[in-house]
């Protein structure tokens, strides 16, 4: 037997199994690879377009509730709530007690909302996008206030008026509590002896003004609760009352546009509701609690020529930032005839007895224009919200921010952003059963 028989076999992969081992290999992670890249980009491409979705659905969801606010504070047996919505308001005193002028027209109309603003122009917000100004519910159940003594005549920031209010009065009495509540509903933020411009309504007639109380009388309010008021007054019966100083003609206030001065009946105050002003700011949807004002809110600058991206957000007096991403804001105003304003190819104008685009106001007008902001039963509320970032990569094909409403951007520029537009329907209640 020869001796090679027995030696052992060579261990080991040869030359050409380790180049076929190889080669199989290359071709698992090329395949691997042309299932994960395109996984992947259709993974980031989901995410932008789900994220404007959710910008826009979320922006309309709070806008709708918001707007559903500036009706919460109504009641079916009184008035209701005559500043829902606010195009104009009129800023000055008066010589003598007739009404306040007409807005527009009068020097000094203040307007509260727009239509389709022109940006570089004014700087009040992007440009064609809406502006609104209403009276919205800051606590669940706003409260309305007895007056409790005549309306002073003529005010000034020494006229003291008294309020019946006993939140915080029932079951065990805390006369501390009680006067505290009724601060923390109405006090500035920004100067605690003071409030915010609260809404007064006389139950009688509707008419309403502008409030601001500016002494809240600390030393005459130490027991709200628990001691009857000889000055304080409701039914004819002696109450407890929170005593304040204010000064409704104050010339810095806001009131109705020919709106009377003095009011009729002894008055309710509304407390827990706030003024809101609604814009879109240069990607970024915005709240200011307040009224809006064209000497100050002028603060939302166009941007650069050429520019693409959203810039981060810049701070603004007065102003609090909402969603990011969000192209346009536009309402559509509909009325109790059943038309709606402003649509697709028809804008409120003179032919509808409006001006600037919005609903006409005049509080006390021989006959209600059918197009005046108190004709208005409900608003179409429309967002336009982009994705953060654009589609990188190809496979996308470039388009412009889309139209909304009677805002047609026809010159904006084309890009691959990905785009969701959605609306919702508000209705107003107190408009629903008449005013």
């Amino acid at each position: 037997m020869s001796r090679n028989c027995d030696k052992p076999g060579v261990a080991g992969f040869t030359l050409m199994e380790v180049l076929v081992v190889l080669a199989t290999l290359g071709m698992i992670l090329w395949m691997v690879g042309q299932l994960l890249f395109p996984m992947r980009a259709a993974a980031e491409r989901q995410r932008l377009q789900v994220e404007a979705r959710q910008t826009a659905r979320s922006a309309t969801d709070y806008l709708g509730y918001v707007v559903r606010g500036a009706t919460d504070m109504n009641e079916t047996a009184i008035p209701r709530n005559p500043a829902a919505i606010l195009p104009y308001l009129w800023r000055g005193v008066t010589t003598g007690m007739g009404n306040f002028p007409a807005c527009p027209g009068d020097g000094s109309c203040v307007q509260l909302s727009y239509n389709n603003v022109d940006q570089a122009g004014t700087g009040f917000a992007s440009e064609g996008s809406d502006i609104i100004t209403l009276t919205s519910a800051r606590v669940t159940f706003p409260v309305r206030l007895n007056g409790a003594s005549a309306w002073p005549n003529p005010f000034n920031d020494s006229s003291t008026q008294y309020w019946a209010f006993n939140v915080a009065c029932s079951g065990t009495p805390d006369d501390t509590a009680n006067f505290q509540m009724f601060k923390t509903l109405t006090q500035d933020p920004a100067n605690p002896t003071q409030s915010l411009p609260l809404l007064i309504v006389d139950q009688g007639s509707g008419a309403w003004l502008t409030y601001r109380i500016t002494n809240y009388r600390d030393g005459n309010n130490a027991t709200t609760c628990t001691v009857l008021n000889p000055a304080c007054i409701v039914g004819g019966v002696n109450v407890p009352c929170v005593e304040v100083n204010a000064d409704p003609e104050n010339a810095n206030n806001l009131n109705p546009p020919g709106g009377v001065q003095v009011l009729a009946n002894i008055p309710n105050l509304i407390v827990g509701s706030q003024f809101t002003a609604l814009r879109v700011c240069n990607g970024w949807l915005e709240q200011k609690n307040g009224t809006f004002d064209p000497a100050a809110d002028n603060n939302c600058p166009a941007l650069a020529a050429g520019t693409v991206e959203f810039p981060d957000y810049v701070v603004k007096a007065g102003w609090s930032p909402l969603l990011p991403n969000v192209e346009d804001f536009q309402i559509a105003y509909v009325f109790n005839n059943g038309d709606t304003w402003n649509r697709p190819g028809g804008t409120l104008s003179a032919g509808q007895g409006c001006t600037d685009g919005v609903p006409s106001f005049n509080a006390a007008p021989a006959t209600i224009n059918q197009y005046d902001v108190r004709s208005v039963l409900g608003l179409r509320i429309t967002i336009a919200a982009r994705s953060s970032t654009p589609v990188q990569g190809g496979g996308k094909m470039a388009f412009r921010q889309p139209a909304a409403e009677d805002h047609d951007p026809t010159t904006a520029p084309n890009d691959t952003y990905y785009r969701y537009q959605a609306s919702v329907i508000t209705l107003l209640r107190n408009r629903t059963s008449g005013i």
